[in-house]
């Protein structure tokens, strides 16, 4: 039956590949990933692409219906990383994005034994976005970002508790003068990103962890796994402080994007926003 699934969702990405503004949307990041590539190659990069993400929704159903997650063993390092980040009493923030299988991915912040709370924007009426809420998915928490200050007080409230706090750190909501955010250097570019984690990493202690999971040959691993120190007590009021840390934090995208070409899922265009 999952053989089945696959070969039909090869057949409606096809489909959608074909529709000029379904392929426009990936096209700022197609550009800028093959810059070489002639009108054939963009198709047949952006129909990967779509392809991949459809993969990645299938195991994400498939997971929240079953409780069953398609993850692979982590190594050591990973491990290390995980339990070193889980002793800090102040909660951890655990900074992800748009990449690889992150929803599946969060599966593994049970690694902590600790209530984890996801930050996103939420709508109640689109249940596909939330599964982890039902079926036999692990029943996180999820904290609202459409109230932005709202949703930042209950992330160090949780913090505070010594829970697990998940943001994405690569989309800001709002235009590019929104003042919470930071430019930073992308694929030869600059685009503009949330400085909210760190901002909570400073001001509650918490250890910050980035983490990036791929999907690869149909389970999902830890691509990359790296804590970042952000000093306590900076000032908030300067947003440009911690832009040193959302700098680190693109080039550790731009580490997956290498490898990994066919898992970005942002599908607008970041670079002019």
């Amino acid at each position: 039956m999952l053989f089945v699934a696959r070969m039909v969702l090869a057949f409606v990405v096809l489909y959608y590949a074909m529709l000029p503004h379904v392929r426009q949307r990936c096209a700022a990041y197609i550009e800028r990933r093959f810059p070489d590539a002639g009108g054939w190659r963009r198709f047949a990069h952006a129909y990967l692409l779509y392809l991949n993400f459809g993969q990645v929704l299938l195991d994400r159903m498939i997971a929240g219906v079953t409780g069953r997650f398609p993850f692979c063993e982590t190594d050591q390092h990973v491990r290390q990383c995980f339990v070193e980040a889980g002793d800090n009493p102040h909660g951890c923030i655990v900074l992800t994005a748009h990449i690889g299988a992150w929803q599946v991915g969060i599966a593994g912040l049970d690694q902590f034994d600790r209530p984890v709370n996801v930050v996103q924007l939420y709508n109640p009426t689109d249940q596909g976005k939330h599964y982890f809420q039902h079926g036999k998915g692990r029943p996180f928490r999820i904290i609202d970002s459409a109230d932005p200050v709202g949703s930042m007080v209950e992330a160090a409230a949780a913090l505070q508790r010594g829970e697990v706090v998940c943001l994405m750190g690569d989309r800001l909501h709002g235009t590019r003068q929104t003042g919470q955010g930071v430019d930073v250097a992308f694929m030869g570019g600059s685009i503009r990103v949330p400085v909210s984690a760190y901002a909570l990493a400073s001001i509650t202690g918490a250890e910050l962890l980035m983490l990036f999971t791929v999907r690869e040959n149909g389970v999902t691993r830890v691509f990359k796994a790296e804590r970042l120190a952000v000093p306590a007590g900076l000032p908030r009021r300067d947003v440009l402080v911690f832009q040193p840390y959302a700098q680190q934090f693109a080039a550790a995208m731009e580490t997956v994007v290498e490898r990994h070409p066919y898992q970005f899922f942002n599908f607008y265009d970041m670079w002019s926003q």
